[in-house]
């Protein structure tokens, strides 16, 4: 049998054997032609050798296969089967047609293919289709290949081949989205509304049409048709790309409203690479075709360091960057590093300094100028600051049905009380914002002995400012008389009882364990826990350093990091230079405490804050070591509890938070 003959067997056998198929001929798959492929769950090649086949290209056609299909055959008649073996590699399959008998004598397993090969087989307007599902910008004005390389960057592997199965799967050469009518071939017509539509197939996919067609098939007539739809090509493309895209739904918080500079967490490492680069040569870094994306910065964001590549040599228009962007002896690349990382410039002489200074500003507002004037870069700093923000929006929960066992039936709690409590139950870990008197103390008195009769929450803490701890308890057995309570003053926590104390605490089966914070700030974390959590910081950050880049970002990054280690080491030294008491001691990390409930925990606020500012009005960035232990025996609590664990009432939450 020929090569066509095998084919046709093939198509047949593959359509009935499977329940959805989408089967391509003669495909392009970089440089290398697939002779059959077909498209279910995953990609498969096909390569036919019929006896009048050698094997002089098989070797090349093998490397094209494995980097562009999942599963690859080779399909042979009776004259190669017994050699098919020997010329494949194992994870290749192997299958023989003979008199319209089809037999797999091996199946394929599952390679790696490469991605962006893969994704080279999509035209534009399923690139754009995928963009969209995924949520990234849709590079209205970037190249094929510019937007393969963001897709492989910014998606994983699993997201990247469900996408272009699909996309391979439900491809319609006849009708297709008006979201990105500009790759349109046929024409520019007026509707009925007066609106401009675009019919007809794209000629850039004219052969990918061909490749489900049997070329034998094809008349002389239609190869004529073909050849004068080819000949319209470069006119049509070039009407067609002035036909406006249908815009994507606006984000909830428009570019208008967001105020970017450079260092900000929503402006992303690839558009200030882009800005480096127009800073240096005053040019956009589009990456049209044949041009490659830069490189120039890089971003740790474990210390939230940046770094400018080649600041010493510099590259582009040296007067832009020594002159009108920065100094002859510090160039605009250090300037924009020093803006990035929000450090304060200061030069050998004050004249220096302020002339440095004033080219940063410069340099900001050039950035600033620019950034919005891009279609992709608004899009893309939305899309990134309604993530971090948009998503705050308050869940709200409805606890009307709630009841509430063993509570005193004198007391009834409000609507909103019940809302709350359901709030604390749902949610990880819950902030109470209410007015002072809005009745914070009976909605986490509620919420815990509810929590605790679910089975939620074992041992429920309270802390308590000192001068209300014999308030809370009256109130707690007002709620719930038959509660078991243990109230930790600071007279029933001298030094001669606290760990007889604290032995209650941790093998007592309470309601509720009411303390005073002078009390909590008595109980340490064990030097063993503190140190286990330094470890796994630390092990963080030696993870974070950079391999394979170049020696200068390395040792900056790792400076950063070794700045990182050393503030670590003396935060957790301070807290571990407070421990007191006997070897046996009983600490916070061994109670075994599932929910902390923190009242007036505005008191707590001033958590040390890392940033390279200084002198930020109006802000302590040093803190205090009380809320820093506050801070870990938080985490401690989270750590045990699957994440949740942790409630704050204030009503001042602004500042709390």
């Amino acid at each position: 049998m020929n090569a066509q003959e095998i084919k046709n067997i093939l198509i047949a056998y593959l359509k009935a054997a499977n329940r959805e198929v989408r089967i391509y001929q003669e495909k392009s798959i970089g440089d290398a032609v697939c002779d059959l492929m077909t498209v279910t769950d995953c990609l498969t090649g096909y390569e036919i050798k019929s006896d009048l086949d050698n094997y002089q290209r098989l070797g090349h056609q093998i490397r094209a296969y494995d980097l562009f299909f999942e599963q690859n055959y080779i399909v042979v008649g009776g004259r190669h089967l017994n050699s098919a073996a020997r010329r494949v590699p194992d994870h290749w399959g192997i299958i023989t047609i003979q008199s319209a008998q089809v037999v797999i004598h091996r199946a394929a397993r599952t390679g790696k293919p490469d991605c962006a090969r893969q994704l080279s087989a999509l035209w534009t307007i399923e690139l754009t289709n995928l963009l969209t599902k995924a949520g990234l910008p849709l590079y209205t004005y970037k190249s094929k290949q510019y937007i393969i390389e963001q897709i492989v960057k910014k998606l994983d592997r699993v997201e990247i081949r469900r996408h272009i199965v699909y996309e391979l799967m439900h491809r319609d050469y006849t009708r297709f989205d008006g979201k990105d009518a500009s790759l349109q071939f046929g024409g520019v017509r007026e509707t009925e509304d007066g609106s401009r539509a675009v019919s007809g197939l794209p000629t850039a996919e004219i052969v990918d049409a061909l490749s489900e067609q049997d070329f034998g098939e094809m008349t002389l007539d239609q190869w004529i048709a073909l050849y004068a739809q080819a000949k319209e090509l470069q006119k049509s493309k070039e009407d067609l790309r002035r036909v406006r895209v249908t815009p994507r739904t606006p984000h909830d918080i428009p570019y208008t409203d967001i105020e970017v500079s450079l260092g900000v967490p929503w402006v992303s490492e690839e558009i200030i690479s882009d800005f480096t680069y127009f800073l240096c040569t005053g040019k956009e870094a589009f990456a049209a075709k044949g041009d490659t994306p830069h490189k120039l910065v890089s971003y740790e964001p474990l210390t939230g360091y940046w770094y400018v590549e080649n600041k010493q040599r510099g590259y582009g228009d040296r007067t832009r960057i020594e002159r009108t962007y920065g100094l002859p002896n510090y160039n605009a690349l250090y300037i924009l590093e020093a803006a990035l990382n929000l450090r304060e410039i200061r030069r050998e002489t004050k004249e220096e300094t302020l002339a440095a200074q004033e080219k940063q500003e410069a340099i900001e507002k050039l950035f600033k100028e620019g950034v919005w004037q891009d279609e992709d870069r608004r899009w893309e700093i939305e899309e990134a600051y309604n993530k971090l923000f948009q998503g705050c929006q308050t869940k709200e929960y409805s606890g009307r049905e709630l009841k509430f066992p063993e509570m005193s039936p004198d007391i009834t709690l409000f609507d909103y009380q019940k809302d709350a409590v359901m709030r604390v139950i749902s949610e990880k870990n819950t902030l109470l914002a209410f007015d002072v008197g809005a009745g914070k103390t009976y909605i986490m008195i509620a919420a815990a002995m509810r929590m605790r009769q679910e089975g939620r929450s074992r041992k429920n803490l309270f802390v308590v400012p000192n001068h209300i701890v014999g308030q809370w308890e009256l109130i707690f057995k007002q709620m719930y008389p038959a509660a078991k309570v243990l109230s930790v003053a600071p007279a029933a926590f001298r030094p001669q009882i606290r760990q007889k104390v604290l032995g209650q605490i941790q093998r007592g089966d309470y309601d509720g364990i009411i303390m005073a914070y002078s009390c909590f700030e008595m109980i340490p974390l064990s030097q063993e826990y503190l140190m286990e959590q330094m470890e796994q910081k630390l092990e963080e950050l030696r993870n974070s350093l950079p391999v394979r880049r170049s020696e200068g970002y390395v040792s900056r990054i790792s400076a950063a990091v070794d700045r990182e280690k050393e503030y670590l080491k003396n935060q957790i030294a301070g807290l571990i230079s407070m421990l007191e008491g006997p070897a046996d001691a009983i600490t916070f990390d061994q109670l075994e405490i599932n929910t902390l409930f923190v009242d007036e925990a505005h008191n707590f606020k001033n958590i040390p804050l890392r940033s390279n500012l200084k002198r930020i009005s109006g802000v302590n960035i040093t803190g205090s070591k009380k809320c820093l232990e506050m801070l870990h025996k938080v985490r401690c609590v989270q750590e045990n509890n699957q994440g949740r664990g942790a409630v704050f009432a204030t009503g001042t939450p602004i500042y709390t938070l």
